[in-house]
């Protein structure tokens, strides 16, 4: 983490502001060292932005990557505290691995060098060559011919078991369909949903439609 000196923190914060384009707000500290009084006075602060966060998960992936001799472009883009990485190579299948659990290690090895470097909690999301964009999509699509079947017979469906990502997003794509309710269970590998009915939810949906009218 970089460290800055200066009279007091107000003029250190403004000076990288500056520096890096952002507002004061956006800019992470812990004073280090405090000394003086009035004119004489010294501190010294550890201080990070979302920006050197981007920089630091570029350098750590991109040394991973290369040490296991992947030639790799590592874009990262930063929205409400979570950070999107997508690694752009010629060996997509090697770092993805099978059902995406080498990019799944490589995201949690990630989030963990970042937590060690600047002591907060990391939400990264890894992605190569847009394969969980495009895996996203399909489970969508998935997720709402299940919700429409089950809405139909008014019978549960239980899935297959799959990666606690695939699950994530069911749950997530689910929450706006009113007639279902989504639950996991078992553990580990056997881990699975279950898509339930969710009949008194449904009945309270169409009474609103009702009085709407």
């Amino acid at each position: 983490m970089k460290k800055y000196q200066g009279k007091n923190v107000e003029q250190l914060l403004e000076e990288i502001s500056k520096e890096q384009d952002i507002a004061v707000s956006e800019i992470e500290y812990r004073v280090i060292d405090q000394s003086g009084f009035s004119i004489f006075s010294k501190v010294e602060i550890e201080a990070f932005t979302y920006k050197d966060c981007i920089n630091s998960i570029k350098d750590y992936i991109t040394t991973v990557l290369e040490a296991m001799d992947f030639t790799v472009e590592i874009d990262v883009t930063y929205e409400e505290n979570d950070y999107y990485v997508n690694i752009n190579t010629d060996n997509n299948g090697l770092i993805i691995g099978v059902n995406g659990k080498n990019l799944y290690a490589l995201e949690t090895l990630t989030k963990q060098a970042m937590s060690n470097i600047y002591h907060k909690r990391f939400f990264i999301t890894l992605d190569v060559n847009d394969y969980f964009k495009e895996k996203e999509e399909k489970l969508k699509r998935f997720a709402y011919k299940i919700a429409a079947e089950v809405g139909r017979t008014k019978i549960d469906v239980k899935l297959d078991p799959m990666p606690n990502y695939d699950r994530k997003v069911i749950h997530k794509v689910l929450k706006e369909v009113h007639y279902v309710e989504t639950k996991s269970y078992g553990e580990g590998k056997h881990r699975h949903l279950v898509i339930h009915y969710d009949l008194e939810n449904d009945l309270k949906h169409n009474e609103r439609k009702k009085e709407d009218k």
